[in-house]
């Protein structure tokens, strides 16, 4: 569906714009008149993100996909260290186009440094600067975008940018935080994989060509160790290309809506980690809405533009859910509550919000609660994975080498029997 540009002001005569998702002007409309907001501009913008290219195939556009994930990006600090160095400048008083232009000359993030050249010629042809950016939503998300735009509407941009650029940091402080402790599972099961690949194409071989001289029956776990590993070996390429096929086959399924959901509905049920998981999932959405309220957003916009934000799939359609509710009427706590996806402390903080007023300032709150909480689990978990890992990874070599050496415990006795081959 196309995106629009909607330019409107309130009951009380304050400007608001954003970006609305529609499928035409008259859904818009609908929607500026549910929020109860009087429409000044409206038009039709280019699709972002992946509306950026056409559905040409659903296979075509999953490789695609994956070799943009390949591909290098710009980096979040970086994003976050403009927005801080543009709410310097513009609080200092320059100009928003020389302020552009100096933080395009220092910018030594040089991709960041080609997209802020074009950002800068469009707004000095007259463009507002959340138009400029949301050109660019590989680097700069609906969020961001978002944020500016509320900004420039309320004439707070620095303040608003001085925000941004702290809730960028925090978040990035987070996942880096959060990926360091799925990191070391991660290559602990990526190791034990490669063990695996090895003994069965070059230990378990090695001994059935010892166990062939031997006329003895061979104990159930070896056999079928080393008929597994004689498949394998034997039909190696074709092993291998199955091995592909069906990665990309599960790529490629974890990649449709379906298939998002069942993973990351998974993910919230893994031992250990599925607490986390959720927990991060829920300070991002916190976060995200908090600084969205704060800064003037409509509560319909700012789910839908932090609808993407947790990653999680569960989340998303819980934030549609929601949506569609508020909507209707609904207040945003009792939504919530409906949908069975957010925690009871994050809906009763909202709850208090709504009624007090005070909606931004309780879920600031609350996400700095869930991130203590993620941070005390990620240290907890530093220290109780290794010896996980460890364990498993002795367990599975260990089965492994038990299964080989069965047969060993029965050798002297075979040789007393006058079993071994010439």
């Amino acid at each position: 569906m196309p995106t629009y540009f909607y330019r409107a002001r309130d009951a009380q005569g304050r400007a608001h714009e954003g970006l609305e998702v529609a499928g035409s002007e008259d859904e818009v409309l609908r929607m500026l008149a549910q929020s109860q907001l009087t429409p000044v501009l409206i038009e039709a913008r280019a699709a972002l993100a992946e509306r950026g290219e056409a559905r040409l195939s659903a296979m075509g556009g999953t490789l695609r996909s994956m070799l943009r994930q390949v591909r290098p990006g710009v980096k979040q600090e970086s994003v976050a260290l403009f927005a801080r160095q543009l709410a310097t400048m513009i609080a200092a008083g320059l100009p928003l186009v020389r302020s552009l232009r100096s933080i395009t000359r220092d910018q030594q993030d040089k991709r960041l440094a080609r997209v802020l050249e074009r950002v800068t010629d469009d707004v000095q042809k007259g463009e507002s600067l959340g138009t400029a950016l949301g050109r660019h939503p590989h680097v700069f998300d609906e969020v961001f975008v978002s944020l500016v735009a509320t900004g420039e509407v309320s004439g707070t941009l620095d303040v608003v940018m001085e925000h941004t650029a702290s809730y960028l940091e925090r978040a990035e402080h987070l996942r880096l935080k959060v990926e360091a402790a799925l990191r070391y599972p991660f290559f602990i099961l990526t190791f034990a994989l490669v063990i695996l690949i090895v003994m069965f194409l070059k230990i378990v071989p090695m001994f059935a060509g010892i166990y062939q001289r031997f006329r003895v029956e061979l104990p159930l776990p070896t056999q079928m160790l080393l008929d597994t590993s004689k498949l394998v070996t034997s039909n190696l390429l074709l092993v291998t290309v199955l091995a592909m096929l069906g990665a990309f086959a599960a790529a490629y399924w974890a990649r449709t809506d379906a298939g998002r959901f069942k993973v990351d509905q998974a993910k919230f049920n893994l031992p250990l980690f599925g607490s986390l998981i959720r927990m991060y999932a829920i300070t991002k959405f916190a976060r995200t809405l908090g600084i969205l309220t704060s800064s003037g957003t409509q509560i319909l916009t700012a789910l839908k533009v932090l609808r993407p934000v947790p990653g999680n799939k569960v989340l998303e359609r819980g934030i549609d859910a929601v949506r569609a509710q508020v909507e209707g009427g609904t207040s945003l706590s009792r939504a919530m509550t409906e949908t069975r996806v957010f925690p009871d402390m994050l809906i009763q903080m909202t709850a208090t919000g709504e009624e007090t007023g005070r909606l931004d300032q309780l879920l600031s709150r609350t996400a700095d609660f869930y991130e203590q909480r993620v941070t005390a689990k990620v240290d907890g978990l530093s220290s109780l994975v290794e010896p996980i890992a460890i364990v498993v990874l002795g367990l599975v070599i260990g089965v492994m080498l038990l299964a080989l050496y069965l047969p060993i415990f029965n050798l002297g006795q075979a040789m007393r029997s006058g079993m071994v081959g010439g």
